[in-house]
C-alpha cells in the first residue's frame, strides 16, 4: 500500500504548488516507457506557476522547474566548454541551483532534447550516472542522474533547437 500512499502525497504536493488537476492526468503512454517514473516533473512543467528564467539565473528550492531562456551558443557565456561539442545554429544556457541540503543522487529533466553538463566548481564536469529518453513523449524529452555533494550546482544546457526549453533539477525519487 506504499505506492497508493506515495500518490496520495504527490497529488497533495502538486495541489500545493498550484499544478492544476488536468495537468495530473495520466501521461500519455509514450511518456511511460521512461527507466523512472517522471510525473512530478511532468506536473511541474505543466503548473501555471512555471517560472520564466534567463540564461545565469538561479533556480529556486520550492519550485524546482522553470522555463529556461537559452542564447545562441556563440553568445551564451557558459562558464565552462560542453563536454559533447554544440551543433552549429543552437543554443545554449546556464542554470545554477544553492548547494543541496544532501549528498546524493540528483536528476535534471528537459522538456526537450539537448546536451545537459553539471558543474559543482563551475569549471569540470561531473560525470552522468544514468540516463533515460522516450520518444514520442510531448511533455519530457530526457533526464539525467547526477551524484551530487553539498556545494553550489552550475548546469549548462546546449545544442537545445530552441531559444528556450523546461528544465527541472530534483533528488532522484
Amino acid at each position: 500500500m506504499m505506492v497508493g500512499h506515495r500518490t496520495r502525497i504527490g497529488t497533495v504536493l502538486l495541489l500545493a504548488l498550484g499544478v492544476p488537476a488536468s495537468a495530473q492526468a495520466p501521461a500519455p503512454a509514450a511518456c511511460t516507457g521512461f527507466a523512472w517514473p517522471l510525473l512530478r516533473e511532468q506536473a511541474w512543467f505543466s503548473a501555471s506557476s512555471l517560472p520564466r528564467l534567463e540564461s545565469g539565473a538561479t533556480l529556486s528550492a520550492t519550485m524546482p522547474g522553470a522555463l529556461l531562456a537559452l542564447k545562441p551558443t556563440d553568445a551564451a557565456d557558459l562558464p565552462f566548454p560542453p563536454s559533447r561539442s554544440p551543433a552549429p545554429g543552437t543554443y545554449a544556457g546556464v542554470l545554477r541551483l544553492e548547494a543541496p541540503m544532501m549528498p546524493g543522487a540528483y536528476q535534471v529533466t528537459l522538456s526537450d532534447r539537448a546536451w545537459i553538463d553539471v558543474s559543482q566548481d563551475g569549471k569540470t564536469t561531473r560525470p552522468s550516472g544514468a540516463h533515460t529518453q522516450q520518444p514520442g513523449c510531448p511533455d519530457i524529452a530526457k533526464s539525467v542522474r547526477f551524484q551530487l555533494g553539498t556545494a553550489p550546482v552550475t548546469v549548462v544546457v546546449s545544442g537545445a533547437k530552441a531559444e528556450a526549453l523546461k528544465i527541472a533539477v530534483a533528488p532522484a525519487e
